[in-house]
């Protein structure tokens, strides 16, 4: 419950960001690609979409540009609520994979910083 809480969050700051900051609409200026956070047994999760200078989200999980798999929800809340450390710790002690196009899971991380500030 706390990770799918966490990824709403998320989505809710992107959503924000996306309608009223000048600056992240020019971030997301010819960035087109979709983003998923999930858990490996692929039952909890959101797809973070990014098209047209505009964000959107959903629940569809096996679609994607770039996705963050996590091995269960408990690790992937604790590990994201760290931020930056929290992930790269859970990468080297494979907790998290990385799929896709590793190029379009970077600027999501350049995006999540951007609305985190």
């Amino acid at each position: 419950m706390r990770f799918l809480l966490l990824l709403a969050i998320l989505s809710s700051k992107f959503k924000k960001a996306s309608n009223t900051d000048e600056n992240f609409k020019k971030f997301l200026m010819g960035h087109e690609c979709k983003i998923v956070i999930k858990t490996s047994d692929g039952k909890k999760g959101k797809r973070f979409i990014f098209e047209n200078g505009k964000f959107s989200a959903d629940q569809e999980l096996n679609r994607f540009d770039a996705a963050m798999v996590w091995n269960d929800a408990a690790t992937a809340f604790v590990a994201m609520k760290k931020g930056e450390p929290g992930i790269t710790d859970a990468i080297q002690t494979h907790k998290v994979a990385i799929e896709g196009k590793l190029h379009a899971f970077t600027w999501f991380g350049g995006a999540i910083n951007f609305v985190m500030q």
